[in-house]
């Protein structure tokens, strides 16, 4: 009786990074809540206040860890590297945008 049941393969020991998976959470995370910031920081037009530049500084510094977190999920053996590697393209793209935008922010 051959093909009735559907019969699931894994020719490999490969497992998905937890560290890669929470490298992703941290840079969507980071992301919605920019996309958060940048909203109400345009609606009060442009006097956010001191309370949206901490978040923004405490963001900056999680996607750093999101970026070494990515890091070192892609050093595991035997996983999965999609999601270390874009955990580590979010995040770095994050960090990159958070230190422009501070330094245009230290410039004006």
């Amino acid at each position: 009786m051959l093909g009735h049941k559907k019969e699931i393969f894994k020719f490999s020991g490969r497992s998905h990074s937890v560290k890669g998976l929470m490298s992703i959470i941290i840079g969507s995370v980071s992301l919605i809540t920019l996309i958060v910031l940048s909203i109400i920081s345009s609606l009060s037009k442009g006097n956010g206040g001191l309370i949206i530049g901490v978040i923004g500084i405490l963001l900056f510094v999680f996607t750093i860890v999101g970026f070494i977190l990515g890091i070192k999920g892609c050093r595991e053996k035997e996983i999965y590297y999609t999601a270390p590697i874009v955990g580590m393209v979010m995040n770095g793209f994050l960090s990159i945008l958070f230190f422009a935008l501070y330094m245009v922010g230290l410039i004006i």
